[in-house]
């Protein structure tokens, strides 16, 4: 199981073993410490990986109907 400080191989949602917390994880970023526990070893177990990548889509504004 992943620690805090190795790099994500794969984009998922991991809970946190110390209590549970949940975060999502893409792919290529650092295993965060725990937001509970921080500058303490953090272990993360995959929770989903049936999890979409949402984007920021630019919008532009519309007027009122």
């Amino acid at each position: 199981m992943p620690r805090n400080g190795e790099i994500n191989s794969r984009f998922s949602v991991y809970k946190s073993l110390c209590c549970g917390r949940e975060i999502l994880v893409r792919e290529g970023m650092v295993f965060p410490d725990c937001p509970n526990h921080p500058k303490l070893t953090t272990v993360w177990k995959i929770v989903r990986t049936d999890v979409i990548e949402l984007r920021r889509v630019k919008t532009t504004k519309s007027k009122p109907a």
